[in-house]
């Protein structure tokens, strides 16, 4: 894939990037992390423009988010409402992942950008859970700047070793994801222990 990307960034430049980008924003996943460093390698090799790969990065990011955020909050509930139960996500688990969303949701935003399942559905979730729109901007838009920074400035510096920056880069995100998942079934054990 790493490749591939590479071979439609260099054909196809800041329009794939956005269009990689802008759509994992959305909710599908796709590499648009790999996208955002591989553009920016290319720009430490003067074959784009650092500035123009950062800019572009922060407006996909940002119109994907906003999209997948509408998207969630016009149609997402009723859906989840209607059929969630076929995955077990009935009324009452819907009522925990809003109060979830009501104590943690900024953070969710904010910090779901730097990992790969979130980063793909923390807006469009944050729009099913009815996330205050203003809230949801403030915090969605200070993560895609900083994400954007990170990545662009991984994939500048170390443009010369890109095959390497993208292997500690996915290696980073199996580490943090695995954390999660740990923290997760760590929380479900202490909290189901209590339970009555």
């Amino acid at each position: 894939m790493d490749g591939t990307i590479g071979h439609l960034i260099g054909t196809y430049g800041y329009g794939i990037l956005f269009l990689l980008t802008a759509v994992e924003s959305l909710g599908i996943p796709l590499p648009g992390e790999t996208a955002l460093v591989t553009a920016a390698a290319f720009a430490a090799n003067g074959k784009l423009d650092v500035a123009w790969v950062f800019g572009v990065g922060v407006a996909a990011a940002l119109i994907g988010d906003n999209s997948g955020y509408w998207l969630g909050r016009t149609g997402g509930l009723p859906l989840v409402e209607r059929y969630g139960h076929h995955i077990g996500l009935n009324a009452s688990k819907l009522a925990k992942v809003r109060g979830f969303y009501e104590r943690h949701g900024s953070k969710t935003v904010l910090i779901g950008r730097f990992i790969a399942i979130l980063r793909s559905w923390a807006a469009v979730l944050a729009g099913v859970m009815r996330m205050s729109y203003p809230r949801f901007v403030a915090f969605n838009t200070a993560g895609c700047v900083v994400w954007t920074a990170v990545f662009t400035t991984v994939g500048y510096l170390f443009g010369k070793n890109l095959p390497l920056v993208e292997k500690y880069i996915r290696e980073v995100g199996i580490a943090v994801a695995a954390l999660i998942v740990i923290a997760i079934v760590v929380f479900c054990i202490r909290k189901r222990s209590r339970a009555p």
